[in-house]
């Protein structure tokens, strides 16, 4: 089963109309041609604005699509005592999966003390989060690492594992701790055959970030992983079964 971790919901007004990509159903229509099987989706609105409406309309796609969509939810930290119950809500009444969190866009440094009592609400419900990675000098990945420190009951994804600067750094955060994962979207192919000889491939999953990049951007993320010509194995375990087992499919 071929799992995409990294899919965001576009709406018309999502993050107030200056970011684009290709619309759902082109996206989900490219995802089908990449032989995707289910994705995980959240939010890009919500990561500026409303992050409750947001929460809503992932809701509502994920009960149009229950099959194939893996919802995931995301909340402020500085919103407070709000941040915490809509945590509650999405779990409780909204049945996401797990959390995605965006240091960058939202502006909160991921390892601030703000972050401890969502941290600490996530880890009660035993969720995974995936979170932004490698755009200084909010989400750097020793910052991610250090939260993995304080809370190993969460599962922690880094997305883009660094991206183009710190995927290095990303490497080092997943060798420190076990329960740090590595995500694929925008990163180069030489970062990903890196951290599968320093890591192997049982932390590393794959994301396209789907639908930035357009049409043909999930195809482009997956050729990266052919490129690499891992093997059944390895193949099977990024893009599909390391998620399976943090989502527990």
């Amino acid at each position: 089963m071929i799992i995409d971790a990294h899919c965001h919901l576009f709406t018309n007004d999502a993050a107030l109309g200056f970011v684009s990509g290709s619309t759902f159903d082109e996206f989900v229509q490219e995802l089908d041609g990449c032989g995707v099987e289910k994705f995980i989706l959240f939010t890009i609105g919500g990561l500026f604005r409303d992050f409750q409406k947001s929460n809503d309309e992932i809701r509502n796609m994920y009960q149009k699509f229950p099959e194939r969509i893996i919802p995931f939810g995301t909340t402020n930290p500085w919103y407070g005592e709000e941040a915490l119950a809509e945590i509650d809500r999405c779990v409780n009444v909204l049945g996401m999966k797990g959390f995605k969190l965006h240091p960058w866009m939202m502006g909160f440094a991921i390892n601030s003390v703000q972050m401890l009592p969502v941290m600490e609400r996530i880890s009660d419900y035993g969720m995974p989060v995936l979170v932004h990675s490698g755009t200084v000098p909010w989400s750097e990945p020793l910052q991610i690492a250090y939260l993995a420190s304080q809370f190993p009951k969460v599962q922690f994804i880094l997305a883009h594992m660094g991206i183009t600067d710190l995927w290095k750094e990303a490497i080092d955060a997943a060798r420190r701790y076990s329960n740090i994962w590595l995500e694929t979207a925008g990163t180069p192919t030489v970062a990903i055959k890196t951290a599968l000889q320093e890591i192997g491939p049982e932390r590393i999953i794959f994301g396209s970030d789907s639908p930035y990049g357009g049409v043909g951007g999930c195809q482009f993320q997956m050729n990266k992983l052919k490129y690499l010509k891992l093997g059944k194995h390895a193949e099977a375990l990024l893009l599909g079964e390391n998620l399976r087992r943090i989502l527990n499919i």
